[in-house]
This record gives C-alpha cells, structure tokens and sequence, in this order.
C-alpha cells in the first residue's frame, strides 16, 4: 500500500499467521467453545482438564491463518491453562 508520498505502509499485526487448525474444549450442552483458542492439542487437553467435566472434549478447527491478536491469544490461553492444570515447569511448553 503506498501513500500519496510514497511512503510504504506497515503491515503490522494485520499479517496473518499460517495454522492448520486451532483447538478449543467443548462441551455438548454448549452452542460455544468454553475455552479456547489453543495452538495445541496438549494445551487444550489441560484445558479440558482444568473444567473438570467427564464431558468436555477438545475439539480441532480447521483455519486457513490467523492474525497476530488470535496468535498471542491462543498462545496465552496455553500457558494459562497449563498453569492452572499444574504441569511443572520444566515440561511447559513454549
């Protein structure tokens, strides 16, 4: 995109990321997600864990990319969760 001096303009946070898929724990009585996103399998499995419900499940979506905002926040659900799930430090991942 060029301005009228032609200056360049920053794409930023609007680049999208390449996924293949983003993970959330549902529920069947839910019409939503309870959590989620996750960039994990194992994230959303700590998740899943942390609700403590024998019926939650995770669940993977198929995305084409996402933004930058959905990145970190799918990111931050994972630390979060595996925090709360109690996976020790040494086995986080990163």
């Amino acid at each position: 995109m060029n301005f009228q001096n032609d200056a360049l303009a920053s794409t930023g946070s609007a680049c999208l990321k390449k996924a293949n898929e983003l993970f959330y724990v549902v529920h069947a009585k839910a019409p939503k997600p309870l959590l989620g996103p996750f960039l994990t399998a194992e994230d959303a499995e700590c998740g899943r864990v942390v609700m403590r419900s024998p019926d939650a499940t995770v669940e993977a979506r198929q995305v084409g990319a996402i933004d930058e905002f959905t990145y970190w926040h799918a990111i931050n659900n994972g630390q979060v969760m595996q925090a709360f799930a109690a996976v020790p430090a040494r086995e986080q991942l990163q």
